[in-house]
């Protein structure tokens, strides 16, 4: 019997010794990319438009080139109700109103009410702006490539503006509003080929079809979390801590083995959590999944759908009222219309009669709103907070400050956020969010508390972490290339011994 539980023993370890090393040769390489990667997304973002750039690039509105109001250049498109969402700014050197209906972006010029037609021309002169050092631009239209996944897709086609000047930028202007979507420098696009593109898979060829792509994420870290797993099971198993091996050693190995134990027993439990969380950044069989502020939770926060009577106000007031307005979209809290607009150094809310400052919207105002989102479930808090909580702070990204936080009384434990000076619901949170917010960005990012995500703290940590995880996959990797180089060697020997009998017959 004794004999019979050891042979088992033998063979259990046996298995998961081979599944180690196999899974290693298939997924190590990727992992070993996984963690140079992440340090590289530590400080180059995959590429985006940011607000900030838009108030350098953005031109103001003139109020003397606006002869059409909103209602009767959305009319002239011919399409039935309203739109979703509207705003105005300036392209090519004059205005246009753009409108967002059904997922789908239309653009009339605000000085003729005619349809805004996007050409070669007009593209070049939205990107110019964000090139001003170019002396020549090279245009050409396409549906997709490398930088323009995520939120630019509603403005295919795209114009690619390609700028000669010194920092290689590539500009990306919609083709259906004009507007420029998204900006990308030569050094921007060299390191996220290093990082973003890495870390998530982002190839084209397969990140253009989205379920294929969400497979290979969730498939190719799973085998990675079981390959990891293996070897933390075959590591503790080893490890030796009173009768120990020949030396004093607690460690049967040398060498490379030897390093890639102890990298793996000191790492090993990081490196999963890692691998778990990545799993779930794709949402697994919906496990975890969470809305988030849906169109239906804005349009009731709005009060209901824009009118006539809001896209016939008169703009010409508006726009003299705030001379350095950039942009202004239309923006309903509770019924009432406002105006956000956008200028050098900031959004704020306009009154839409004589384009005042409206200010923050108070509390009472912003409480009833909400709660038109769920209309059935009572209000169990609400409180205006300064600074980030749990499941709502800046980290990566900048999040606006104060906001109301309203909590309802559901069992899902649904939260939201409100953005009290730009009168917009900016955050929601619900127990699948929270949970995710722990497994994900706790463990992924290292964002557990405010303090250990201070910088360079958290820099430090983070990037230490993965250089130790980048030297476990390089010494797995490694060992797995000297199996392969061994088990090539055994299969060549009785060929080269054949061949040797022959020569010495001959």
């Amino acid at each position: 019997m004794a004999l019979l539980i050891a042979g088992a023993m033998g063979s259990w370890k046996r298995r998961l010794h081979l599944l180690h090393r196999w899974l290693g040769i298939a997924v190590g390489v990727l992992v070993l990319m996984w963690f140079g990667s992440g340090i590289v997304m530590m400080y180059v973002p995959y590429p985006e438009l940011s607000t900030q750039e838009r108030m350098v690039w953005l031109a103001p509105l003139n109020a003397g080139q606006v002869k059409v109001n909103a209602w009767d250049a959305w009319q002239s498109t011919a399409q039935p109700g309203v739109p979703d969402f509207v705003k105005i700014n300036t392209v090519a050197d004059r205005p246009a109103f753009h409108f967002l209906a059904n997922g789908r972006w239309s653009s009339v010029w605000a000085d003729t009410g005619a349809a805004l037609h996007i050409t070669e021309a007009i593209a070049r002169a939205s990107a110019g702006g964000a090139a001003p050092g170019a002396a020549a631009f090279t245009v050409e239209k396409i549906e997709l490539d490398q930088w323009t996944f995520g939120a630019v897709r509603m403005h295919r086609p795209l114009y690619r503006v390609e700028a000669d000047d010194a920092v290689g930028s590539v500009l990306y202007v919609s083709g259906r509003t004009g507007e420029l979507v998204r900006d990308t420098t030569r050094s921007e696009r060299a390191w996220n080929w290093a990082g973003s593109v890495i870390h998530w898979i982002y190839f084209t060829p397969l990140r253009t079809h989205g379920q294929p792509w969400r497979q290979a994420v969730m498939w190719s870290s799973a085998a990675a979390f079981v390959l990891v797993m293996a070897g933390m099971v075959l590591g503790v198993q080893r490890v030796r801590f009173r009768q120990r091996y020949g030396g004093g050693r607690m460690s049967p190995y040398r060498g490379w083995q030897a390093w890639h134990h102890w990298l793996g027993l000191s790492i090993g439990a990081v490196t999963l959590t890692w691998l778990f969380s990545g799993w779930l950044s794709v949402t697994p069989f919906d496990w975890l999944s969470s809305p988030g502020v849906t169109q239906a939770d804005r349009l009731a926060f709005a009060g209901g759908p824009l009118s006539q009577d809001d896209l016939s106000i008169d703009l010409d007031r508006v726009i003299r009222a705030h001379p350095g307005a950039l942009e202004l979209e239309w923006r309903r809290v509770g019924g009432k219309l406002y105006l956000s607009a956008l200028d050098r150094a900031a959004r704020s809310l306009l009154d839409t009669q004589d384009g005042a400052a409206a200010h923050s919207i108070s509390d009472e105002v912003l409480v009833k709103a909400v709660h038109a989102t769920r209309p059935a479930m009572p209000i169990l808090a609400y409180e205006r907070i300064t600074s980030g909580d749990s499941y709502y702070y800046s980290h990566h990204a900048n999040r606006p400050f104060p906001v109301l936080r309203v909590q309802f009384d559901s069992a899902d434990e649904t939260m939201f956020y409100i953005d009290p000076v730009q009168g917009a619901l900016v955050e929601h949170s619900d127990s699948n969010s929270k949970w995710n917010r722990w497994l994900f960005n706790g463990l992924h990012q290292l964002d557990f508390t405010a303090a250990l995500r201070t910088r360079p703290l958290w820099d430090v940590t983070v990037a230490s972490l993965c250089t130790l995880g980048a030297m476990l996959s390089a010494t797995g990797l490694l060992l797995g290339w000297r199996r392969l180089k061994q088990r090539s060697r055994r299969r060549a020997a009785p060929a080269d011994k054949r061949h040797a009998h022959q020569a010495e017959r001959e």
